[in-house]
């Protein structure tokens, strides 16, 4: 949702909203939630403090990759794990050239940051707290696999192309603070391309040299050795020595290959429902989007029916959007 999109929410969700509640999305949708970090443990106390006169409110998107969510919609025992992703939301900011285009696009001046309204306050229930959308959907994830972390030390993330699996690995990455080796940098070179191999189910990864550089360096205890395959020049990259981290990320079709089985993952898969990975791969990979339907998927759908890996994986995450739970969790109509 861009930022005039976000406008035209606002003003059909809050009516009695003011000027002032609207440079207030504005801050938000431009700068973040940062001037709301004091420390973590203030943050923390703020958040179950509010909590408890949280009333029922809306869902809302703010623009440029922020949403707000009300409190109430959040469960006691989960206001931890939304704290961090607070925090983990504030590390994310346009810049100054934007914010200040905004401000001249609707007629402001930079007032620095304000309270809503009283009249806002008076016709809603403004106890929300702003994050990036990506971490509020896949929430569930996050919560999965911190308590997985109590039996494991790896986390693989297969499914489908478009279901997820790059982004959520990315976020996961960033949040535990460890490396997020990729599938993508193990494909087939291309003397290794032969029919009888294509034909294998999960046949068109490098299962083998995945097995040797990372499987059997992490199962050692030993520092990992990887070497991605670049498949514009048809190379090798030059090796790259990963730093010792008691947790490990691999996201990407085939990371559940049965020959990668010695690492004790914890198994998650991505799914999503053909309609919405056909419009995701129309909207963000337009010109390889034949290669997709004819080649990719097909080869995709023959390893997971092969090995069951959807039915064998530890959780299953379905791609569902942030409006629709709030829907089926009875909140507010928000679209």
């Amino acid at each position: 949702m861009d930022l005039e999109e976000a406008v035209q929410l606002e003003r059909q969700l809050h009516p009695y909203g003011t000027r002032q509640d609207l440079y207030k999305l504005i801050v938000q949708a431009c700068l973040g939630n940062g001037h709301l970090m004091t420390s973590p443990e203030d943050s923390f106390q703020a958040l179950q403090k509010e909590k408890r006169i949280a009333g029922k409110d809306s869902l809302q998107e703010i623009g440029n990759g922020f949403i707000r969510v009300p409190l109430s919609y959040m469960k006691e025992e989960d206001l931890l794990l939304w704290n961090e992703l607070f925090i983990e939301s504030a590390k994310k900011r346009s810049t100054r050239r934007v914010f200040d285009q905004a401000l001249k696009t609707y007629g402001f001046t930079d007032q620095g940051i304000v309270s809503h309204s009283q009249e806002y306050k008076e016709h809603y229930d403004p106890h929300y707290r702003v994050f990036r959308k990506e971490y509020v959907d896949y929430f569930d994830v996050f919560k999965v696999v911190l308590q997985s972390l109590r039996e494991h030390r790896v986390i693989s993330i297969d499914g489908p192309c478009a279901s997820g699996k790059t982004t959520i690995g990315k976020l996961l990455s960033s949040f535990l603070e460890c490396p997020c080796i990729h599938m993508d940098d193990y494909f087939l070179q291309a003397h290794q391309r032969t029919t009888q191999r294509l034909e294998e189910p999960g046949g068109n990864i490098d299962y083998e040299r995945f097995h040797q550089e990372i499987n059997e360096a992490w199962n050692q205890k030993q520092p990992i050795h990887m070497r991605s395959y670049d498949c514009s020049s048809q190379k090798l990259r030059k090796e790259v020595i990963l730093e010792k981290s008691p947790i490990l990320i691999i996201e990407g079709s085939y990371a559940h290959h049965p020959f990668l089985d010695d690492m004790d993952a914890f198994k998650i898969f991505m799914d999503i429902d053909p309609a919405s990975q056909i419009e995701r791969l129309q909207k963000c990979s337009l010109d390889r989007f034949g290669d997709f339907v004819q080649k990719w998927i097909p080869m995709e759908t023959k390893y997971f029916e092969a090995f069951s890996i959807k039915e064998k994986s530890d959780y299953v995450f379905s791609r569902q959007s942030i409006v629709q739970k709030f829907h089926k969790a009875g909140y507010l109509d928000c679209e």
